[in-house]
């Protein structure tokens, strides 16, 4: 099969490499898929590039999302599954065989049937971000009702989190900077926008509470928010965050969040426990299934051009989801 691997971590250009390696098969519990369209994220170039360390295997096809056709199943896997369509999540965790590739190999649950109307775009869009989003909403608990601040409401994950949040019944602040980001943020359903260079995040939450504060903050950035938040998230609140760009050790005011009583969540959505995984997984499914997610692609490269898909996720100007056309 046709697939892309790297032996050493380094720049795209200097260690990527596409061409033929033995087809997988699937083991006990797995599933073979035949792969249409694959996802790129920043931890896929953050592997590659040697900032999540010593590369685990001799050999790594990179890319944790995809959606393609089951060809084949495992032992305790039903036929019934073969010909399928399907989206993949975390098809690179903890094993060398990831989406970058014609075929790959999955445990049954992370692969989960793609309705009759999405396409393997769709799919393959969704993985990484979806998850990160709605786990990172889900430790909100019950967000009906509630007000729920999304930095970052244009990205990958932002986007999908203003998405799903509307979905649970909240109230939504979404930061977006300039007017083509704020218009993806509105798209997805943001009741409140926020351009942070010229406006308060902290002024736009706390008036459309009343002055309460958000429930939950799902947050892209802590260094940028974490000696302010306190000040608009509501007590007993909380906040989650997957990300620390500006500052990679923040200070944290203590005291501040202790007296407010609020909880403070790293999300690491591959580590995350199984259970957990697994209900995001199935709370994004059944948003897919009804339809309700709208899914921001930036472009789409051949995988003879994967160098230049990760080159175009590292530079930070991609608005919405990478795609490889397997």
């Amino acid at each position: 099969m046709r697939a892309c691997w790297y032996e050493t971590a380094g720049p795209a250009r200097e260690v990527l490499q596409v061409g033929e390696m033995a087809k997988p098969r699937p083991g006990p519990g797995e599933v073979s898929v035949r792969v249409a369209v694959a996802g790129v994220n920043p931890t896929d170039v953050k592997r590659r590039s040697g900032l999540r360390g010593p590369l685990p295997f001799p050999a790594m096809t990179p890319g944790y999302d995809a959606a393609g056709t089951i060809d084949a199943v495992g032992e305790g896997v039903a036929e019934s599954r073969v010909g399928a369509r399907v989206w993949v999540w975390e098809a690179a965790h903890a094993r060398p065989g990831g989406s970058a590739a014609e075929f790959l190999v999955v445990p049954h649950s992370r692969a989960l049937d793609l309705p009759e109307g999405a396409s393997f775009a769709d799919g393959a869009s969704l993985g990484v971000p979806a998850l990160t989003a709605c786990h990172g909403l889900l430790l909100g608990g019950d967000l009906s009702g509630q007000t729920v601040i999304v930095t970052g409401g244009a990205g990958a994950v932002g986007n999908y989190a203003v998405q799903l949040a509307k979905r649970m019944g909240a109230v939504v602040v979404a930061t977006a900077r300039g007017d083509a980001k704020a218009a993806d943020a509105r798209r997805a359903g943001a009741d409140h926008v926020v351009d942070p260079r010229s406006e308060s995040l902290g002024e736009v939450a706390l008036d459309a509470t009343g002055g309460r504060g958000a429930r939950h903050m799902l947050d892209v950035d802590l260094g940028a928010h974490i000696g302010e938040a306190w000040r608009y998230i509501a007590e007993n609140g909380s906040l989650a965050s997957y990300g620390t760009q500006s500052d990679p050790a923040p200070a944290f005011p203590f005291a501040k969040y202790m007296y407010r009583n609020l909880s403070l969540h790293g999300i690491a959505v591959f580590n995350i426990p199984e259970a957990a995984k697994l209900a995001a997984a199935a709370s994004v499914q059944d948003a897919l299934e009804a339809g309700q997610l709208w899914h921001r692609v930036d472009g789409a490269f051949p995988l003879a051009q994967v160098a230049a898909s990760h080159e175009r996720q590292e530079s930070g100007l991609a608005r919405g989801k990478i795609l490889i056309e397997i």
